[in-house]
């Protein structure tokens, strides 16, 4: 651990251009959740070289992968899907800080695109538009209000024998088998990589959440908890879990 009394969280952001310059950005919601739950966040830049990844697995006492309006380069993952919209210097961060971090034990927590790259790091594939796909639409609600664009959009199923089932027991939860999430992806999951286990499906069948067995805490979620994450019932377990882990 970090030689801070606050577990130090790094966040790894993403690739913008803004009035001609090219800038790196992170949605302050991700940072404010983590100082919310007690850690520190540091932003990690895309221009990381792969000689210092270890130096920064030394620093940060766990990992974040934010959500964003990129979505991962489809060959990546073997396919030739066209994707108009790709930050290919964060999918090399992001990819091979997964990779390193599972073989050191590192906590992460992958939300949305970050649930998506943690898939595509341990050998699993992408459905480009899974409204296309015979699932529901699962894409962002075209509006400026976050209070709408956030809201609860459909009910995730808690699996059996899994992490979340043992958090909600341990939180008093142990009746619940499912919760109500937002929804604000396109992209899901196609093949699931083999190590990872399901921990919550929508209602129509797409994997919502899964974790990697063996690990302190490797958990990605296809909804976005950081969203008021201090009053959201389920959001304030995932990071506590998340920020214990990193703590140890």
């Amino acid at each position: 651990m970090s030689k801070s009394s606050k577990p130090i969280i790094g966040v790894v952001s993403c690739t913008k251009e803004l009035a001609g310059y090219q800038i790196q950005a992170v949605n302050e919601f991700y940072l404010k959740a983590v100082k919310d739950f007690g850690g520190l966040p540091l932003v990690l830049t895309p221009d990381i070289s792969s000689d210092d990844l270890a130096a920064v697995l030394e620093l940060c006492d766990g990992l974040l992968f934010p959500g964003s309006h990129s979505n991962v380069a489809p060959y990546r993952y073997n396919s030739t899907n066209h994707e108009a919209k790709q930050d290919e210097a964060r999918d090399e961060l992001s990819i091979n800080l997964i990779r390193h971090a599972v073989d050191k034990n590192v906590p992460c927590l992958g939300i949305c695109r970050g649930f998506q790259e943690m898939n595509v790091a341990l050998g699993g594939t992408l459905n480009p538009a899974v409204h296309e796909s015979g699932f529901s639409d699962h894409r962002e609600r075209p509006v400026e209000d976050f209070e709408e664009k956030y809201a609860p959009a459909h009910a995730v199923l808690v699996q059996k024998q899994g992490v979340f089932e043992q958090w909600l027991v341990k939180n008093h939860w142990e009746n619940t088998t499912f919760f109500e999430v937002n929804t604000l992806h396109n992209q899901g999951v196609e093949h699931l990589a083999k190590p990872l286990q399901v921990e919550a499906k929508a209602p129509d069948g797409l994997v919502e959440a899964f974790s990697l067995p063996g690990m302190t805490f490797f958990v990605g979620v296809q909804w976005h908890p950081e969203w008021k994450a201090k009053t959201n019932h389920f959001s304030q377990i995932l990071f506590k879990e998340f920020m214990m882990a990193a703590s140890l």
